[in-house]
């Protein structure tokens, strides 16, 4: 009887997921448990996302809205809202306590002076120099709290031509003004116009695409800051631009035209970069083909029974299928061969040719098209707990992407998904100001929270 060993991989799964299961995350220290975040920004979701990055490992994060709360509590399709709020927010409302102040009030402000003494980082998204218009800038701010690190984001940054226009941050316009939307979208057929093909014009990305990576270089410029304070004491302003931090992922598009003078056209789902690689039609929908190496192409070829037909055998290199004409040619010759076929059954198709196949074990990479329902249900992301619930004790039982990397020491987590308007101002005001029921009465009877 021939004894089976376990592969080396099944014994890593084993040791890892014992180290970094995210169901023992309660178990452990959170990285950022002495840290604490005031994030007053207002109708941008890009500062509830980078504040979401820094509750996630812990820190002790106070969203601060304006009476009746901020306008991104209403971005939710369909204007649904969960216990009056909206589902974007219930994504980014995370682990923070949630007060009112209101900013514009000259007593408000005073508040929030008060409570930078005890911050270690304030994240606004304002108009660049409304801040400093209220007397709460970071010239001022830092007299009070040296170490601050005071983390603005913003549509076009505090210096720059455009700085002064007090417009706020929107995503789309971000995505518009970064250059990446304009070689984004559907192929323009030669000799069409957009009236006569109306889907071959620019496209934007997934929802609040700019904002999160503004968020996110924001919450890494935060980290650094951090880090740099811990050895010298001293704290930084940070001034992140929404368009600059989304016109990072041009990636080889700049040099492209730096280099050659050549614009990245819109291209659809092809990439003049690599092939094969692009999203093909399906009988029941659409996958994903990738084959980065020129044996990876020939497999999908030979997979589809087009080796002879096609001259795979004779091909020696890549390079003139990264050209336009040709990926558009083999585009529509590839769209009639997958739409053959079921999504699982080119899958299934890749996987068998990589045990027998003429260039076995060399296959094609072969991902099925998911909608989010699929993808909410997929055993693989379940078993890694990325859409475990989270039972919150004011909306329920809650479904939210969980935090976006497993560590075996100080995990990021979700221990509550959200708070009403206002729902921490007991706690919070009493905390660091000492202000009991009396004296918030007062301050709400006066419209300052």
């Amino acid at each position: 009887m021939v004894e089976l060993k376990r592969a080396k991989w099944a014994d890593w799964a084993d040791y890892i997921r014992s180290l970094d299961d995210p169901a023992k995350n309660h178990e452990k220290p959170e990285a950022l448990d002495d840290i604490v975040v005031l994030d007053i920004s207002s109708r941008s979701m890009a500062g509830c996302y980078c504040s979401s990055l820094l509750s996630e490992l812990g820190a002790e994060t106070i969203r601060i809205e304006p009476p009746g709360g901020d306008l991104s509590r209403t971005y939710s399709p369909n204007g649904m809202m969960h216990q009056g709020t909206g589902l974007a927010y219930l994504q980014e409302g995370r682990n923070k306590y949630h007060i009112t102040l209101n900013l514009e009030k000259p007593e408000g402000r005073d508040i929030l002076r008060t409570l930078v003494g005890n911050a270690d980082v304030l994240i606004e998204t304002y108009p660049a120099g409304t801040m400093d218009d209220w007397g709460i800038g970071y010239e001022e701010l830092s007299k009070i709290n040296p170490g601050l690190i005071f983390t603005s984001i913003t549509a076009f940054g505090q210096f720059g031509r455009e700085s002064a226009r007090k417009q706020y941050d929107y995503d789309n316009v971000s995505q518009a003004r970064s250059g990446i939307q304009y070689g984004t979208g559907e192929v323009l057929p030669e000799g069409k116009t957009p009236a006569e093909v109306p889907y071959a014009v620019p496209t934007k990305a997934g929802p609040w695409i700019a904002w999160a990576t503004s968020g996110t270089f924001a919450a890494l410029g935060i980290l650094a800051a951090l880090h740099h304070r811990n050895m010298t004491g001293e704290g930084q302003a940070l001034d992140v631009s929404t368009a600059e931090a989304y016109e990072r992922f041009h990636d080889y598009a700049l040099h492209w035209y730096a280099d050659q003078g050549v614009l990245n056209e819109r291209f659809g789902s092809l990439d003049t970069a690599l092939w094969l690689y692009g999203f093909y039609p399906t009988k029941d929908g659409g996958v994903f083909l990738g084959g980065l190496r020129l044996e990876m192409w020939q497999a999908f070829v030979d997979i589809i029974g087009k080796w002879d037909e096609w001259g795979a055998g004779s091909w020696t290199t890549l390079a003139p299928f990264m050209k336009k004409d040709w990926q558009l040619k083999y585009q529509a010759m590839i769209d009639a061969e997958t739409s053959k076929y079921t999504s699982g059954e080119l899958t299934r198709m890749s996987i068998e040719y990589a045990k027998s196949g003429r260039l076995a074990p060399i296959t094609p990479t072969v991902a099925e098209i998911v909608s989010p329902w699929k993808a909410m249900h997929d055993e693989n992301w379940r078993d890694r707990g990325m859409f475990t619930p989270v039972q919150d004790p004011v909306y329920g039982s809650v479904i939210c992407a969980q935090a976006q990397w497993k560590a075996t020491e100080t995990p990021p987590r979700t221990k509550w998904v959200c708070r009403p308007v206002g729902y921490d101002n007991g706690f919070v005001y009493l905390k660091y100001l000492g202000y009991g029921p009396v004296a918030l009465k007062e301050l709400e009877a006066k419209g300052v929270i």
